[in-house]
């Protein structure tokens, strides 16, 4: 068994990538999959919804080359928290997350690992993406978000990476998206974006606050259509 690696990220913050983080999580983990979680931000957001802060043993020692110690989070799902001082460590190869997991035998204990690393285009982020099967790129359905979602998607086709990459639109809201910007996002990105945006829900908002909140099964069907699409072939 070898875990698929999934990232979502994105050359801004504010796109909800850790939401879709944490959805592809909780929507692996209920199926039964074993799920790792490793937190790349020093923001801890992923951290935080999984009640994992201040932490004696972090992502931070793991990419410096330490054992990996990954703590409990829910049923089928362990995390390797974040600290404020991962931001700290610059001075990393972009393949060392990638080296450390093969090294570490993490990718032969977990069915999938999901990696949440910061908002902005550094070694964190680097390090996630050339660690990763499967790499989605998010962005709200707003004008500022499409722009930086069209450079982050053309830096990346320079960087000669491996994952299987999907744009999805997230948090789509007819009443608030911006004229015309969803149907930009169609034309720019075609193939690779995902054909159905996952939609504004507020309960989403309130599941990333409370991690046992029970979603409807309507919304819960909705997400794991878009989990199914970008996983692929890889959910059996």
């Amino acid at each position: 068994m070898k875990a698929t690696i999934i990232s979502t990220s994105s050359w801004k913050g504010g796109t909800g990538k850790t939401t879709l983080n944490v959805l592809a999580a909780e929507t692996l983990a209920g199926r039964g999959k074993k799920v790792l979680v490793i937190d790349l931000d020093s923001n801890c957001s992923i951290s935080s919804v999984y009640g994992k802060l201040f932490c004696d043993h972090t992502a931070k020692d793991f990419i410096s080359g330490g054992s990996p110690v990954a703590y409990p989070a829910k049923t089928n799902i362990d995390i390797i928290p974040a600290d404020l001082q991962i931001g700290l460590l610059n001075n990393i190869m972009d393949s060392q997350l990638k080296i450390n997991l093969k090294k570490s035998g993490l990718v032969e204990k977990y069915d999938y690992i999901i990696i949440d690393p910061p908002g902005y285009w550094g070694p964190h982020t680097r390090n996630a993406i050339f660690a990763s099967d499967i790499l989605v790129v998010s962005g709200t359905c707003s004008k500022l978000d499409l722009e930086a979602t069209k450079n982050y998607f053309d830096m990346l086709g320079q960087c000669c990476i491996e994952a299987d990459t999907f744009v999805v639109v997230n948090a789509f809201n007819t009443k608030a998206n911006g004229p015309g910007v969803y149907e930009e996002y169609q034309s720019r990105f075609g193939e690779f974006l995902v054909p159905d945006p996952v939609p504004y829900i507020q309960s989403l908002k309130r599941l990333t606050a409370n991690i046992d909140y029970p979603l409807h099964a309507s919304v819960k069907a909705r997400l794991e259509k878009y989990v199914d699409y970008i996983i692929g072939g890889n959910n059996a």
